[in-house]
C-alpha cells in the first residue's frame, strides 16, 4: 500500500493542474517481468525470501493497478454485458476443474475466455479485468500449465512489442516545454516507490513485533526495484491521457526515464546486497 499511496500523493503534490491530475495512477505500477529480470541479472546469491517478497509486492501492485483501471478509467458503463459475463466466468471456472475430461474442455475454455473478454469490453470496463476474473476462478493445475505455456511468448514477444509500440513518441525540443505531468512521473515513480515501499515495510514490521524478517538493506533494494513501472505504467498513461496526445507522449518518455532510473537504483542496491550474501555464504572445503 505504501508503494501505491506515496507515489500517487507525490504526483498530485507536483501536478496541481486539474486537467493533468488524472495521471496519478501512472507512478503506482510495478512491472513484474522487468523487476524480476533485473533481479535475475544482479541478485543470484540473494535468499529466496528476497525474490518472494518482490514477486508478491509486484503481483499485488498490479492487481491494485487493474482495480484502479476498473474504478477510474471506466466510462459509459453498460450493465447488461457485465451481467452476462458473470455466468460465463463461473462456467469457465467450473470447466477448468474438468480439463482431464478431454480436449473439448480446453476448446470450451478458450471460447469462454474470448467471450468473457468481449463482454467485459462491451460493458465499458477495460478488458484487462476479464483476465483477472478468469485467473481467479481457474483451477490451479491448468492455470499453472497455461502460465508456463504463455509466459515465454508474453515475456519475449508480447511485452516487448507493446513497450516498443508505446515508446514510439517524438522527443520534445526543450525541457522548458515539458508538462508538469512529465516531472510528476519522473520523480514520483522511482522516488515515491522507494520511499513508499520502505516506509510501508518498516510500519508493517513495527506492527508485527519481533520475528524473522528481511534486513533493512534488502527492503531498500526491493523498494528500488519496485520503481520499474514500464509496461503497466505505459498502459495507465494511455488510459489517463487518451485525449491529450502531447501530454501522453511526454509522459511516455517520463515512464521510460523513471523506469531506467529505478532499474539503476534498484540494480545497484540489489548488487550490494548480493555481494553481502555471496561473501557470507559458506565455501565448500578443498578436496
Amino acid at each position: 500500500m505504501g508503494g501505491v499511496v506515496v507515489p500517487a500523493v507525490l504526483f498530485l503534490v507536483l501536478v496541481r493542474d486539474p486537467d493533468l491530475s488524472q495521471g496519478w495512477p501512472i507512478p503506482t505500477a510495478t512491472d513484474i517481468a522487468f523487476a524480476l529480470g533485473v533481479l535475475a541479472i544482479v541478485g543470484r546469491s540473494l535468499p529466496p525470501k528476497f525474490r518472494a517478497l518482490l514477486l508478491a509486492l509486484a503481483v499485488i501492485d498490479d492487481l491494485i493497478a487493474i482495480l484502479i483501471i476498473a474504478a477510474f478509467f471506466t466510462s459509459d458503463l453498460s450493465p447488461l454485458p457485465l451481467l452476462l459475463a458473470m455466468p460465463v466466468v463461473l462456467l469457465f471456472g467450473w470447466l477448468s476443474y474438468r480439463v482431464k475430461s478431454g480436449r473439448w474442455v480446453v476448446v470450451a475454455l478458450v471460447g469462454l475466455g474470448i467471450a468473457t473478454w468481449v463482454l467485459v469490453y462491451l460493458s465499458g470496463i477495460h478488458p484487462t479485468i476479464a483476465g483477472v476474473a478468469l485467473g481467479l476462478v481457474m483451477a490451479d493445475r491448468p492455470a499453472e500449465t497455461t502460465r508456463r505455456a504463455l509466459e515465454p511468448w508474453s515475456n519475449v514477444l508480447i511485452l516487448p512489442l507493446f513497450a516498443v509500440a508505446a515508446a514510439l513518441v517524438p522527443f520534445p525540443q526543450g525541457a522548458t516545454q515539458l508538462s508538469p505531468a512529465f516531472w510528476g512521473v519522473v520523480i514520483a515513480l522511482p522516488i515515491g516507490k522507494l520511499v513508499g515501499i520502505t516506509a510501508g515495510a518498516l510500519i508493517a514490521m513495527a506492527l508485527a513485533g519481533r520475528g524473522d524478517r528481511l534486513p533493512f538493506g534488502d527492503i531498500l533494494a526491493i523498494a528500488g526495484l519496485g520503481g520499474i513501472g514500464f509496461t503497466v505504467s505505459l498502459l495507465m498513461n494511455e488510459l489517463a491521457y487518451e485525449d491529450q496526445a502531447k501530454v501522453a507522449d511526454e509522459v511516455t518518455l517520463a515512464v521510460l526515464l523513471a523506469s531506467v532510473a529505478a532499474a539503476v537504483i534498484g540494480g545497484v542496491l540489489t548488487a550490494v546486497r548480493n555481494r553481502h550474501y555471496a561473501r557470507a555464504a559458506p565455501t565448500a572445503p578443498d578436496s
